[in-house]
């Protein structure tokens, strides 16, 4: 179970995940989705990355079929923060878990995704991080 004691934010995503997995079928994908989202907060880029991989990071190993949108998030930032090489997408994510000082503390389930999972998943994270620079770059021209 996380220990996330602040901000509040965490603190009821800790209760949800909780929730979540004593009772899988508690939550349909969209309420699931909705309050791991709802979980962020305002910072600069690169704190959002880092902050955003300790939120998601327990939904996606709680919920795979959601972690293409799920990593949509720090990847949006990594794009914003000014990446532009989709090959270094997987090694922010493991930077992130390897903090000796991280902005938040990953879970122990956040930390075996981040450090064990998230590394397989270039193909994933180039995909997103295609559709996010794209979509950025569209942004820009209007």
């Amino acid at each position: 179970m996380p220990t996330w004691t602040s901000p509040p934010q965490l603190v009821a995503l800790a209760t949800f995940y909780a929730q979540a997995q004593a009772q899988p079928d508690a939550f349909n994908d969209a309420v699931f989705l909705e309050t791991v989202k709802a979980a962020h907060w305002p910072t600069n880029c690169w704190n959002y990355v880092e902050a955003s991989f300790a939120i998601i990071a327990p939904a996606c190993l709680l919920r795979p079929q959601l972690t293409a949108e799920l990593i949509a998030l720090p990847i949006a930032a990594m794009i914003a923060g000014g990446l532009e090489d989709a090959g270094q997408v997987i090694a922010i994510g493991l930077a992130c878990a390897m903090r000796d000082e991280p902005y938040v503390a990953l879970t122990e389930e956040g930390e075996r995704w981040l450090t064990q999972v998230w590394p397989t998943m270039g193909t994933m994270a180039e995909a997103v991080f295609q559709a996010g620079w794209q979509a950025a770059m569209a942004e820009d021209e209007d």
